[in-house]
């Protein structure tokens, strides 16, 4: 019985978790500020995104600062999930205006 529990505790240890995949929104900015980025995304609910200092800003290969996405701005936006399961931006992307 005690070698059962230590190779049942062992596997459990051995065990890997996979990485879940990014997730990509792609929208226009309806509101951003230091915390969140909410974006408007056709034919969908808003999604509210959260920010941190950690999230990177991007227009072309150039990297900007938040300040400079405002709304009404076409992003994509690069997410993980945080630890209450909500989408967590990793990099923000400006798009070229849609046309």
């Amino acid at each position: 019985m005690k070698l059962l529990l230590i190779l049942l505790c062992a596997a459990a240890a051995c065990a890997q978790t996979v990485p879940v995949p990014p997730a990509l929104f792609t929208g226009a900015v309806k509101h951003i500020d230091s915390g969140t980025l909410t974006l408007t995304i056709p034919d969908q609910d808003d999604v509210e995104i959260s920010c941190s200092r950690k999230t990177h800003y991007y227009s072309g290969s150039q990297k900007i600062k938040r300040t400079d996405v405002k709304p009404g701005d076409r992003v994509t936006v690069e997410t993980t999930l945080d630890l209450y399961l909500k989408p967590e931006a990793v990099n923000v992307r400006l798009l070229p205006p849609a046309k």
